[in-house]
């Protein structure tokens, strides 16, 4: 199935001079099943790789035509490098949550007054008391955070929590991102919120927590992710 961008995003991409452009993205259901999210002026190659590689669209060669076939319209608008090495994305949602898989002290927390991730105030979580979806889930160890599960803000406004687990490094290899993990989901279920873990093909920590925490992979997602010719690498930024 081919599903066709906003028209209004995909001219601001353009209009603003975007250092990223992303003009398909692939989605392939675990159980079969293909969508295709592009930009107006890719339809014609949608449809052909759909006539193509439908059957397996993740293989190598489905994925190298379609960037050949891609490459040359994104550089005559000034985008001259594709990013396929990072994808596709793993979607992660919850199957049978792994209760033993939570450790003693692990809690929920409703604040993060004054709470640190090593140095650096954990203020990318903004968490409202008065909402009890929007909790994280921790492990402490000498007093501070040393492993969480949070949600991603934006994907609250998509309608499906998106979870975000870190670990810090001392601390790795002992089931704390999992627990964290299955805790917070499973606080999430009971509030009747959907939940989503996200994470590269590549972060096999990312993978091996989700599947311990009881989360099965329903669907790839692969951006064609195309950098605007002459900007340096510290310029760019998140495209999702």
């Amino acid at each position: 199935m081919i599903v066709l961008e906003n028209r209004e995003f995909e001219a601001s991409v353009f209009a603003k001079d975007c250092p990223l452009a992303v003009p398909v993205e692939i989605t392939a259901e675990e159980g079969g099943g293909l969508t295709l999210l592009v930009y107006s002026f890719c339809v014609g190659i949608a449809r052909e790789f759909e006539e193509r590689f439908s059957a397996d669209p993740l293989r190598d060669a489905a994925i190298g035509w379609l960037r050949d076939e891609l490459s040359g319209k994104m550089l005559s608008l000034g985008y001259d490098e594709c990013d396929i090495e990072s994808y596709p994305l793993y979607d992660y949602r919850p199957d049978r949550l792994d209760g033993d898989a939570v450790l003693p002290g692990c809690e929920i927390i409703a604040t993060l007054d004054g709470e640190k991730w090593e140095d650096l105030p954990l203020d990318e979580f903004v968490l409202d008391p008065a909402d009890p979806a929007d909790r994280m889930a921790v492990i402490r160890e000498d007093g501070r955070i040393v492993c969480y599960a949070g949600i991603n803000d934006i994907s609250e406004e998509d309608g499906c929590c998106e979870l975000t687990v870190e670990c810090e490094e001392a601390w790795r290899r002992r089931g704390y991102g999992a627990s964290c993990t299955v805790l917070l989901a499973d606080h999430l279920l009971r509030l009747g919120r959907s939940v989503q873990y996200v994470t590269s093909h590549l972060n096999e920590p990312s993978v091996k927590c989700a599947e311990r925490a009881g989360f099965v992979r329903r669907r790839s997602v692969f951006p064609f992710v195309f950098r605007k010719s002459g900007v340096d690498d510290g310029e760019f930024f998140d495209f999702t």
